[in-house]
């Protein structure tokens, strides 16, 4: 009822792929109206971002994408307090496989290495990173979301207080490393808006 605990901090995280300014600006402005909807000291928002496959590892409208999502990502940590907004973009990995640069694992590969980088891993493959991440070491839950998902008024403090509820608590066999009661991950109901 008081809102996410501050040992609860939670982050909101959008895998997206950027291919040109109208789409940074609908990304950007679609992390602002979830805010919006889900104001709470403890509760923050990244966007996690690649560039689109390409033949080449860097084209040369990569450089005009990303500080266009830096300058928005700041002027959104200026209107509304530092550290609520974060962008992190990985560079273009060659893959044999498709035969092309692209981000490793696509959205799959975003959403692992920023759990890697919430643990505090230096060797992830982004390379731009708008927001301090020290509050990232002390993140307990993320909230993931298709680019063109909603969240709903007060939805990321009902999903967080369901997660820290007694019974929800993920229970760990520590000789097989899986969740033996509770839950590690909940995926609430999906409906059309």
């Amino acid at each position: 009822r008081s809102g996410i605990p501050a040992h609860d901090r939670t982050i909101v995280a959008v895998p997206a792929i950027v291919d040109s300014a109208t789409r940074v600006e609908t990304l950007i402005d679609d992390l602002e109206v979830r805010f919006l909807a889900n104001r709470d000291p403890h509760l923050h928002f990244a966007l996690l971002s690649d560039f689109a496959d390409a033949t080449e590892q860097i084209t040369e409208k990569d450089a005009a994408l990303v500080q266009l999502a830096e300058q928005r990502v700041e002027e959104l940590n200026d209107r509304y307090g530092a550290n609520r907004f974060f962008f992190l973009h990985r560079e273009r990995r060659w893959n044999p496989g498709e035969d092309c640069w692209m981000g490793w694992e696509r959205k799959r590969g975003k959403l692992e290495e920023f759990n890697r980088l919430l643990r505090g891993a230096t060797d992830t493959s982004f390379v731009v990173v708008k927001g301090d991440l020290s509050i990232l070491q002390s993140v307990r839950y993320v909230i993931t979301l298709d680019s063109d998902t909603q969240l709903p008024r007060d939805v990321a403090r009902k999903l967080v207080g369901a997660a820290i509820h007694p019974l929800n608590q993920p229970l760990i066999n520590p000789a097989t490393n899986r969740v033996t009661r509770g839950y590690g991950i909940l995926q609430p109901r999906v409906s059309i808006s």
